[in-house]
C-alpha cells in the first residue's frame, strides 16, 4: 500500500486522502561476505494517493503561483476526486545482515538501504479528467513543480530458503519512505508498505546444502 504526505497549503488538511496500491519490480545484484549482503540494482517504483471529491477545495492556482505561463500547478482534482500515481525509477543501495538461521536452508536477513529516485512524470486517474480519464502530467508541469530526483531510506526483512546450490526464494515486508520531498514547492513525503517475493541466483555454487 502506498499514500503521498499530501498537504499543498496549511488549510487544507489531510482529509479525504486514502491509500493506493502500490507495487515495485527491481533486478537486484550483490556481493556476500560471510554474514553480509552488499546490494544494488535498478527498478521500478509506483507511489501515490487517492483523492476523494473536495478534499482539497480551498487550494487554488491563484493562492500559490498565478504567474507560471500555462497556469501554475497542474492539479486537475482540485474540485473532484482522483487518483494520482506517482512512478519512480530507482537505484538502491542496501546492506543485510544474516540475523538467524533456522536450518541449513532458512535464514532470516534484515535489510537497510536507501533508493536514488529518478521521478517520472504523475499521471492522473479519474472519471471526469480528459484523455479518457487518464491524464498525464505535461514535462513543463512536471519540471516547474517538481524534483527531478528524490531519496527514499528503506527498511527490509527477508526470509531465504535455499531450493537448490545455487537457487533461493526470498520473500518478506518492507518501508519505504521518501527522506527528500518530491514537489520542490512543498513537502510531500510518498511512503509505501511493500510485500516482497524473488528468486536469487548465486554465482558461487555453494558446497553444501
Amino acid at each position: 500500500m502506498s499514500n503521498a504526505f499530501w498537504q499543498p497549503l496549511p488549510g487544507t488538511g489531510m482529509e479525504g486522502q486514502k491509500s493506493i496500491t502500490s507495487f515495485q519490480g527491481q533486478l537486484d545484484l550483490g556481493y556476500r561476505s560471510g554474514k553480509w549482503q552488499f546490494i544494488t540494482g535498478l527498478g521500478y517504483l509506483r507511489t501515490g494517493v487517492n483523492l476523494s471529491e473536495g478534499s482539497l477545495f480551498n487550494f487554488r492556482h491563484d493562492l500559490v503561483m498565478p504567474s507560471h505561463p500555462e497556469g501554475g500547478f497542474y492539479v486537475p482534482f482540485i474540485d473532484y476526486g482522483c487518483t494520482v500515481y506517482n512512478p519512480h525509477i530507482i537505484m538502491p543501495v542496501k546492506v543485510g545482515y544474516e540475523l538467524a538461521r533456522f536450518s541449513n536452508r532458512l535464514t532470516l536477513n534484515p535489510i537497510i538501504g536507501a533508493e536514488v529516485s529518478y521521478n517520472i512524470r504523475r499521471v492522473f486517474l479519474g472519471p471526469n479528467l480528459p484523455n479518457n480519464g487518464r491524464d498525464v502530467e505535461t514535462p513543463s508541469s512536471f519540471q516547474y513543480n517538481c524534483n527531478r530526483v528524490s531519496v527514499i531510506g528503506l527498511v527490509q526483512i527477508n526470509a531465504e530458503y535455499k531450493l537448490s546450490k545455487r537457487l533461493d526464494l526470498t520473500a518478506g515486508p518492507s518501508i519505504h519512505y521518501m527522506l527528500t520531498s518530491e514537489l520542490n514547492y512543498k513537502g510531500e513525503y510518498d511512503y509505501a508498505v511493500l510485500f516482497n517475493a524473488g528468486l536469487k541466483w548465486n554465482f558461487k555454487k555453494r558446497a553444501e546444502m
